[in-house]
């Protein structure tokens, strides 16, 4: 990283067809007349270890890492590292230009929680460690695989986890009504009951908002400039035809 090219920041995943990100991050460059590029690689999660330590000489500015090559990227960071394997979404450069990494979708999502707290929380599903969420911010009391029409009435604070097709039977027809202070935070991918809750008047966190949330905390990671949501979120609904 020498200064005699454009920073250039690597969208890496398999498959990487479909995947919104560089377009998003294209669109957030621009709007900050930044003169960078983004690039993406499809790249088999037993060549990612490869790929990252070519990424770590050259002038690879930063990493998105896509959710299926996640556990063999932070396999090979642990290794380099010395720490515990834990998920990591984004790589960027330190002071001393040596890649760090960190889980920015996790860090959206617990801000998220922040900001509600103190909460009554609650937690339908299976218990996940690996989910985008810190689970330790959850009591015994706060999981719930069905909870009562009384539990969802009290809470502020709602996540659903796990697969979806364990988790499809909520009776959100007996769910009461909400004045947008209660938050539902979709870790299933795209749930079938978001319009039935959000009608409700429930706030949703879904995937798109994730998405969303997770490059604009790597943006500024990248180049010390904090993108506007709406910038990304519309880059990612163009490119999915939303």
């Amino acid at each position: 990283m020498d200064g005699t090219t454009e920073p250039i920041i690597a969208v890496i995943g398999h498959p990487i067809a479909g995947n919104p990100s560089q377009f998003a991050i294209e669109r957030a460059l621009a709007a900050h007349q930044l003169d960078w590029r983004v690039l993406s690689f499809d790249v088999h999660p037993e060549h990612i270890a490869a790929a990252l330590e070519g990424f770590k000489v050259t002038g690879i500015a930063g990493v998105v890492i896509a959710p299926s090559v996640m556990r063999v990227a932070a396999d090979w960071y642990a290794t380099k590292t010395g720490m515990p394997a834990t998920a990591i979404d984004c790589l960027y450069r330190d002071e001393d230009l040596q890649f760090r990494a960190t889980y920015e979708q996790q860090a959206w999502v617990d801000g998220i929680m922040d900001s509600h707290a103190p909460a009554n929380r609650l937690w339908i599903g299976d218990r996940d460690d690996t989910l985008p969420i810190s689970v330790d911010n959850f009591s015994d009391a706060d999981f719930a695989a069905n909870p009562t029409i009384e539990t969802i009435a009290a809470a502020n604070l709602i996540v659903l986890a796990g697969n979806v097709g364990d988790i499809t039977n909520l009776d959100v027809d007996e769910w009461p009504s909400n004045d947008g202070s209660t938050v539902v935070v979709d870790l299933t991918e795209e749930h079938p009951y978001e319009m039935a809750i959000t009608d409700l008047g429930y706030q949703w966190i879904g995937c798109h908002q994730r998405w969303v949330g997770m490059l604009s905390r790597c943006f500024e990671r990248w180049t010390g400039i904090k993108p506007t949501d709406e910038v990304i979120s519309d880059a990612i609904e163009e490119y999915l035809g939303v």
